[in-house]
């Protein structure tokens, strides 16, 4: 049976934060991601996953400056010291949480740089967040994310990913396949997943375009999911997509392939 985790940060975003957590159980997810999770209360998170039976299945690393536009500082040249704060503050909020994965974002490249410049920075920042994050036996994800949302980000391609990984050789850095991202820069999903299938942790579905609903748009969720579940895929599939409308309407998809069963109705 695939598992589903909730983004909490897009899903049931008619309830304050908090209230999200319960809105997820009861939905039937025994999982919730966030993106961003620093301006709240790691103590009050963990009392709601513990609450509600809840797993923390994912959380984002501090992207550095979010409002000015950083996604990230593993490019950046110079910021050595403001990734390791990063570090320390994603460790601190994903112990609290009892999270055994983080999402480390690589970075917008700065001007005149490409990924190839940047490739010795990177791998040094990201072999740096491996080891930090093997002591407390946590994993660490790198995801490619589009050009079409972050035209500048430096880790854009599923090989570019996938290069550092085998590169660095840490067993705890791991591949996070973001469908939406993917699908938009590079396309060719289901021979993706079957070529790099041993490196995928944790997948992300969302609608192209849109990003609403996976049931809308070109990509045939229904084959990929039959593609996981045929793989026997044991990771999380992160539902990290913009309800069209409500979320609980929205979710008819995962109840009608039995991958949802709201807690009221469990046997």
């Amino acid at each position: 049976m695939l598992k589903l985790s909730a983004n909490i940060s897009l899903l049931f975003a008619e309830l304050p934060f908090l209230q999200r957590f319960e809105a997820a159980a009861r939905a039937g997810f025994e999982a919730v991601e966030a993106m961003y999770p620093y301006d709240q209360d790691p103590v009050r998170m963990a009392e709601q996953l513990d609450a509600h039976g809840l797993e923390m299945s994912v959380i984002n690393l501090p992207p550095g400056d979010y409002a000015a536009g950083e996604r990230g500082l593993a490019a950046l040249p110079g910021r050595e010291a403001d990734f390791g704060l990063a570090l320390q503050a994603g460790l601190a909020y994903a112990s609290r949480l009892r999270c055994r994965r983080v999402h480390l974002l690589t970075g917008n490249l700065g001007p005149g740089q490409t990924f190839e410049s940047a490739r010795s920075l990177l791998r040094r920042n990201i072999e740096r967040a491996a080891n930090y994050f093997a002591e407390h036996g946590m994993l660490v994800l790198l995801e490619p994310l589009t050009r079409e949302m972050l035209p500048h980000y430096s880790l854009t391609r599923v090989e570019q990913a996938l290069d550092l990984i085998h590169d660095i050789g840490a067993p705890n850095l791991r591949l996070q396949l973001d469908l939406y991202h993917t699908q938009q820069e590079q396309g060719n999903l289901a021979a993706l997943i079957e070529r790099h299938y041993d490196d995928i942790d944790y997948i992300q579905i969302a609608g192209v375009p849109g990003r609403h609903e996976p049931t809308v748009g070109e990509i045939n969720y229904g084959y990929l999911l039959d593609l996981l579940q045929a793989r026997n895929f044991a990771g999380w599939i992160g539902c990290e997509y913009v309800p069209a409308a409500g979320t609980l309407d929205g979710l008819a998809w995962a109840r009608d392939r039995k991958l949802l069963q709201p807690r009221g109705d469990r046997r």
